[in-house]
């Protein structure tokens, strides 16, 4: 039977009842489907017993899942099953055949990735008969059927494989467990903290943890110990971001010689607050590799970067992949080239897409794991100087609140006047800028001086300017700008911005900038941007082109203002006396 039709004639009203009872009728309209299922399976017909009845008589069922069944039907079970009324097996089957897995890949979209990333994880996994396998994920259930699957596949037995879900979330557990369990996929689907005590070991883990997940929501005791049994000395548990400790916690359940992914957001492989974190697993050589991911791939549409961290025991080297490299159209969308990816990762033929680097260089670079920082060219001064000593200093701008900042804001047209992120683009600071009665109290180191360089902390590509101020006029710097003093030498400044816009200086900023969703470059790694030496006259030529074409700018953006302000008073200007 088509389940286009069995949705008409027996889920739909099954549908009808949840929406009237239920906050989330897709889960009870799949518990009492699977309910029906199973009274089928036991011979009985409509009309049907009490609830306890039917899953008494099905004993395999864990307790949390007849809970689970329970609260979300249980007080409507007659109205169920009389919305129905007769049903058969083969209808109920081809349901589930086909709405256990749309269930799992479409309820769950907060906490799912793009079903190409789960291949290429099964691919990198590398998953064989007779491995153990674990699926720590947010949200369960759906790669536990493709690792079940593709071994089934693969071999036409699943003989040896054991397969295993944990999930903390009881309705995300039943869930997972009734789509595996009328699937015939044998799956232990444990509802339990992933922390919690267990002597089991995998061969293969995959762990997507929930993002921005703090420390304070987890039980830290218990996080703590978990951890420390397998690393002796892990740092102290500290209130940060909670991704690392999950994705040791998969290097923990790891049999010897296992291997894991975790899929974490790009933001956490650099930075100050999960650094205790890295240095433990990079020191300890159980990271083997680290694959970032477009941000489309995230399924929930938050523009989410991700990276796949790939851990192994014994590494005294890290690989590092910019997935961006594989991206292939395919009907009109983006995918990624997986069979490519892993055969550079493999070969290692790629230097631009692929590249290792020992365990000494990572420490070397704060444990930065971010791939764009090691693909690519090697970081080194060879013919070039750190961007920090051609310039005098590089101070942040005036950290102030927004209703600090309204304070001093005022309407009347004033000298002294606020720059702030959104103020300056393609080189050219605006000419109309938000007025300060005052210079803000607190805010006299952010006053620019003519020639200053400043630099946005945030964007990608990141905005870049050099400063002229006006005679009279003061302009004050937000938290948001970097500014980059060079006492007064243009010249400098112009060929500085000129190298930080080209095609290389611009990605040393990408390789030095973190961040998910908006990448931002901190003072410490702007110092360290290699600027290529050129003798005094080639600096000068490059700054004189480079300002000329600024001006040129400056004054086609001021025509284009002023056409487009005439086009829209054309009619205006001729009926200005009434002759139309």
């Amino acid at each position: 039977m088509k389940n286009s039709i069995v949705k008409t004639e027996m889920i739909q009203p099954l549908m009808n009842v949840a929406r009237r009872y239920s906050t989330m009728p897709e889960y009870a309209t799949f518990a009492s489907a699977f309910v029906l299922l199973l009274a089928a399976r036991q011979g009985i017909r409509f009309p049907l017993p009490n609830l306890d009845a039917i899953l008494d008589e099905a004993e395999d069922i864990p307790l949390y899942v007849r809970s689970f069944i329970k609260e979300t039907i249980g007080g409507h079970w007659r109205e169920y099953q009389q919305a129905v009324g007769a049903f058969d097996e083969e209808s109920l089957s081809d349901f589930f055949a086909v709405e256990s897995v749309a269930l799992l890949m479409s309820a769950r979209e907060d906490v799912s990735v793009h079903p190409v990333i789960d291949t290429l994880c099964a691919a990198l996994l590398d998953i064989k008969k007779g491995d153990e396998v674990a699926d720590l994920n947010c949200g369960i259930g759906k790669f536990v059927c493709k690792a079940w699957f593709s071994l089934w596949n693969a071999n036409g037995s699943d003989k040896g494989l054991r397969v295993s879900g944990y999930s903390e979330n009881k309705t995300l557990a039943a869930v997972s467990w009734i789509g595996c369990h009328v699937a015939g996929v044998r799956a232990e689907i444990i509802n339990n903290s992933i922390f919690s005590p267990t002597n089991s070991r995998y061969d293969k883990v995959l762990v997507i943890p929930p993002f921005g997940c703090e420390v304070r929501q987890l039980n830290i005791i218990e996080v703590a110990e978990s951890l420390s049994k397998k690393f002796n000395s892990f740092p102290e548990v500290r209130l940060s971001s909670a991704e690392w400790l999950f994705a040791a916690r998969a290097a923990t359940l790891l049999k010897d010689g296992g291997r894991a992914i975790a899929v974490m957001p790009m933001n956490i492989l650099n930075g100050g607050l999960s650094k205790v974190y890295r240095e433990h697993l990079i020191r300890n050589q159980m990271i083997e590799a680290v694959i970032s991911i477009p941000a489309k791939y995230f399924m929930n549409g938050t523009g989410i970067a991700l990276s796949l961290v790939v851990l192994s025991d014994g590494k005294k080297e890290i690989k590092f992949v910019n997935g961006e490299e594989y991206l292939k159209d395919v009907a009109e969308s983006v995918s990624i080239d997986v069979e490519s990816l892993l055969k550079d990762y493999h070969n290692l033929n790629d230097f631009e897409s692929v590249t290792t680097r020992p365990l000494d260089k990572i420490c070397e670079n704060d444990f930065i794991l971010t791939p764009d920082f090691y693909l690519g060219e090697d970081f080194e001064y060879n013919n070039s100087r750190p961007f920090g000593e051609l310039v005098g200093e590089i101070r942040r701008g005036a950290k102030l609140s927004i209703a600090e900042w309204k304070k001093y804001e005022t309407t009347a047209d004033t000298p002294v006047k606020k720059v702030a992120f959104k103020n300056f683009s393609e080189g050219l600071i605006d000419e109309a800028l938000p007025c300060l009665m005052e210079i803000p109290e607190g805010a006299s180191d952010a006053v620019l001086e003519d020639g200053d360089l400043i630099i946005s902390r945030m964007g990608m590509p990141f905005k870049i300017a050099v400063v002229q101020v006006s005679e009279g006029e003061t302009l004050v710097a937000d938290e948001n700008v970097w500014i980059c003093r060079m006492h007064g030498d243009k010249t400098q400044s112009y060929f500085l911005r000129a190298f930080l816009e080209s095609q290389k200086g611009a990605k040393w900023m990408s390789r030095l900038s973190a961040g998910a969703t908006l990448r931002t470059i901190s003072a410490k790694n702007l110092t360290k941007i290699p600027v290529p030496e050129f003798d005094e006259k080639t600096r000068a030529v490059i700054a004189e082109e480079l300002e000329k074409n600024t001006i040129l700018v400056r004054e086609n953006r001021k025509r284009l203002n002023e056409s487009l302000h005439s086009m829209k008073n054309v009619y205006n200007e001729f009926n200005k006396n009434g002759g139309f």
